[in-house]
């Protein structure tokens, strides 16, 4: 999983892009799911294969669909729990991200999930490094893809910040939504992969607007970085080198903070790697950075 310059220092790798493969309606068809009770209420789970239990984090939008060409591919050798997000697949109280973590620790609890691995992207990698400063022991080791530890590094989004809450309309956190649904990555993901352009669009429209705006007003105050330096079991990091949604700065602010951090920049990678370069992210997943 290294790349070129070594994998501490992040290196590039050179993967060629997977087409995307009509399945998705067969694959919700046969994945096991089962109902898990969490503070907030109950909540769906994909809950599949056999081994180690990894666990993958989605999203800010679309929920768990971005994972279907990742998860049997992990199956093959593992235990894969996938999670719905709380406010995802049905009404929910509204959180703060400590709540959100409680969420995590309570489906750690309630399967019994022991010697865990969670890989998150983008919004799920930040619940992924905010649950690993906690030390819980049934997590063994943390990679996360495509995220962020403070989502204000950049002056539109300190713009936004700023926005979100001098308006109670949190015209801050629509601003974000609309990037995260209509940006150029988008557009990018449709020149890599047939029929994502199709798929991916209308998957993150599933994600209800009101969930979507509490989790980026959640982000717009977010500071990650002592939880990340307080991370004690195996860490990675990844991110893709055209990701339009999270940016480049924010993988390099994660560098500058945990050096000592195995991190690879995915050579013309865009920001939902889990569902254009599934095979990739299962080693990476299992394998590190």
């Amino acid at each position: 999983m290294s790349g070129k310059g070594g994998a501490a220092g992040g290196g590039q790798v050179h993967p060629q892009p997977e087409g995307l493969v009509d399945g998705f309606a067969d694959f919700v068809g046969s994945v096991p799911c089962r109902e898990v009770d969490l503070p907030w209420g109950r909540t769906q789970v994909w809950d599949a294969g056999a081994g180690p239990p990894v666990v993958l984090l989605h999203g800010i939008a679309g929920g768990r669909r971005p994972f279907f060409r990742l998860l049997p591919l992990l199956a093959e050798a593992r235990r894969v729990v996938v999670p719905s997000l709380r406010g995802e697949d049905r009404p929910a109280p509204r959180a703060t991200f400590p709540q959100l973590l409680d969420d995590l620790g309570r489906l750690l609890e309630t399967l019994d999930l022991k010697d865990a691995t969670l890989f998150g992207t983008s919004f799920g990698g930040a619940v992924a490094l905010g649950y690993g400063a906690r030390g819980d022991p049934r997590v063994s080791t943390i990679r996360v893809q495509g995220t962020f530890h403070d989502f204000r590094l950049r002056p539109l989004d300190r713009a936004a910040h700023v926005l979100s809450h001098a308006f109670p309309s949190a015209l801050g956190a629509a601003y974000l939504a609309r990037r995260v649904r209509r940006g150029p990555e988008m557009r990018f993901l449709s020149e890599h992969a047939r029929g994502i352009d199709a798929l991916f669009p209308g998957w993150c429209a599933t994600t209800p607007f009101a969930t979507l705006r509490r989790r980026i007003s959640l982000l717009l105050d977010l500071d990650l970085s002592d939880a990340v330096r307080s991370i004690r079991v195996p860490l990675s990091f990844l991110h893709g080198e055209k990701d339009r949604v999270v940016p480049r700065a924010y993988f390099e602010a994660l560098r500058r903070l945990r050096p000592d951090v195995p991190a690879t920049l995915l050579e013309s990678g865009p920001h939902n790697l889990a569902l254009t370069h599934p095979a990739h992210i299962a080693r990476y997943v299992v394998e590190g950075g």
